[in-house]
């Protein structure tokens, strides 16, 4: 696969993921005030969404148009009536904060994930060069209003539909905050299923008891898992899969029977074509997330063909001659490095000119070496077998291993071996960003954790952690490089913690763990879509793959004796 055909691919993931999800697409600013005669009064922001949607957590963020820079965010709070046509209106005071008043400015609208919906603008439009609409182009509204708009006027949409494309900015006139627009006629949401983004998380979903919410993931031909999970908030969502048409509550192909909202379904093998997903309340519930993701592997075949998983023997020393002898990236270079590479693999999936680093999710535009926000994490740290970055020390650049961080956050990681804390650990949350993410300050939510001896990564890349650092197990055996000819490492895994120090120079045996934390979080956080495109991005670099992403099965032979 070569370098060209992943840009590709990146650019078509990227295309899907910018868009926001469809349960959202209804929702939208539909009313504010920014502008008027004498000293600025009663500005507002009017948000407008289906009857019965809850905007607890979603924001407004007023973005200053000439440097591109967030200055104020709005908290929303609620759950809308139905006020008109099915829809209603949560307003939110602008306070003293005041808005600016334009040449231009804006404002954004932030789901409870921390995803951009819009990015209005008014008096002209800008880039947003911080905050979460980071990149983004604004709209303008066209309208505007001056200092010689009256008191007790707005910018209002009108026009007849659902969602904010089918309606039209107006000229000044009286407000109407709080209630239905003049000349604005809503109909109802569309009927059936909301399609579902693969991999992008749908939040803050909500039903009374016996209500049903239907999805729908189009899953295309040759994945190899496909997995539908309902997370978070309270009451009792239950979930309900089924391939080809939409599940009941007797007709389906998955229902987990749990009480809560923890639920899952996973399959292997998926059918190719439309999978349709039935969340029902129980009881009530509210605050509920879903996602459905696949995984397409592209392990069959040929780069995989002669591996044989009779017994760990066979199969770890089939897999080490496989991955051996890849290709060296240079750590630090005038030609391609590791700050290319880590660039494409650890890409903002929301912007091709930014990177989503690992411990603390927080999105960053592409930078170089010497750069003051992100650096290059080793997730099985060089003190620990392989400090000497040389050109036949292929452990310290390889790229499976190496991924961006928050400068910070890597620092408080240091050499730390990876394990699981309690609540006594200090916490180090991550940002809500992309549909992840996002420090609760209650154990273990959404954040990393350290006692200062071991560190417990965040719940959404635990599981990359873990494959990333089972890798290195299988990779670095020892033995000497068959390119370079120099001894190479040999990485062990272990539980006992004595054993995990640091080296002064490149040891012949290098010891990370713990071992039994690792194999628990590749089993919570199992292989997703956005893990086999790094795999697929670092193959085009190194020349190898990391067989525990494409065949996660594999672990449970090597590491348990547990072989088909």
């Amino acid at each position: 696969m070569n370098a060209a055909f992943i840009r590709l691919r990146l650019a078509a993931v990227l295309l899907a993921s910018s868009v926001a999800p469809s349960a959202f697409a209804d929702v939208f600013i539909n009313e504010f005030h920014y502008d008027n005669s004498g000293t600025d009064t009663g500005e507002r922001v009017e948000v407008i969404a289906p009857a019965g949607t809850s905007l607890a957590g979603w924001k407004v963020v007023l973005y200053n148009g000439s440097d591109g820079r967030q200055y104020a965010t709005l908290n929303l709070s609620g759950t809308t009536a139905n006020q008109c046509g099915g829809h209603g209106t949560v307003v939110v005071n602008v306070g003293s904060t005041g808005m600016q008043n334009g040449a231009p400015d804006g404002l954004a609208l932030v789901d409870a994930a921390g995803a951009v919906v819009q990015l209005l603008s008014y008096e002209g439009s800008f880039t947003a060069t911080d905050g979460p609409a980071a990149g983004r182009v604004s709209v303008s509204v066209v309208q505007s209003e001056t200092t010689s708009t009256p008191i007790g006027y707005s910018l209002q949409l009108a026009g007849t539909g659902s969602k904010a494309s089918d309606f039209t900015w107006q000229a000044p006139r009286a407000h109407s905050f709080g209630a239905c627009n003049a000349g604005q006629t809503l109909s109802a949401p569309p009927a059936g299923p909301t399609a579902l983004v693969d991999g992008v998380t749908v939040t803050g979903l909500s039903a009374a008891t016996n209500g049903e919410l239907f999805f729908t993931l189009s899953v295309p031909s040759g994945a190899s898992s496909l997995r539908f999970a309902t997370s978070g908030g309270t009451g009792d969502a239950d979930l309900y899969v089924r391939f080809g048409s939409a599940p009941t509550t007797t007709v389906y192909d998955c229902r987990p029977f749990l009480d809560g909202n923890a639920e899952s379904c996973e399959f292997t093998t998926p059918q190719a074509g439309t999978w349709h997903v039935m969340v029902r309340a129980f009881s009530a519930f509210s605050g509920v997330s879903l996602i459905g993701d696949h995984v397409t592997s592209t392990s069959g075949g040929g780069y995989y063909a002669g591996i044989v998983a009779s017994s760990a023997s066979v199969l770890r020393a089939s897999l080490h001659a496989l991955i051996d002898d890849h290709t060296k990236i240079p750590y630090t270079a005038s030609t391609t490095d590791t700050w290319d590479a880590l660039n494409i693999a650890d890409q903002d999936p929301l912007d091709p000119n930014r990177i989503l680093e690992v411990y603390r999710n927080l999105s960053h535009p592409k930078q170089s070496g010497g750069n003051t926000l992100y650096n290059r994490e080793h997730t099985w740290p060089n003190s620990l077998g392989f400090p000497n970055d040389g050109t036949t020390n292929y452990a310290y650049t390889d790229l499976h291993m190496l991924m961006l961080s928050d400068i910070g956050y890597n620092s408080e990681r240091g050499n730390k071996p990876y394990g699981d804390c309690t609540a006594a650990c200090t916490e180090y949350a991550t940002t809500a960003y992309a549909g992840q993410g996002g420090g609760s300050g209650v154990f273990p939510g959404n954040s990393n954790w350290s006692d200062g001896v071991i560190w417990q990564v965040w719940g959404r890349l635990k599981g990359n952690i873990a494959r990333a650092i089972l890798y290195m197990d299988i990779r670095y055996e020892g033995g000497v490089n068959g390119v370079s000819g120099v001894a190479e490492p040999d990485l062990r895994l272990t539980d006992t913690l004595s054993l995990i120090a640091p080296t002064g120079s490149n040891a012949s045996i290098g010891y990370m763990g713990r071992l039994s934390t690792l194999l628990k979080w590749h089993q919570e956080d199992p292989v997703d879509a956005d893990e086999v495109l790094r795999n697929d991005v670092v193959q085009t670099f190194q020349g190898n793959r990391n067989p525990f992403i494409d065949h996660p099965e594999w672990v449970a032979c090597i590491y348990n004796s547990i072989c088909n």
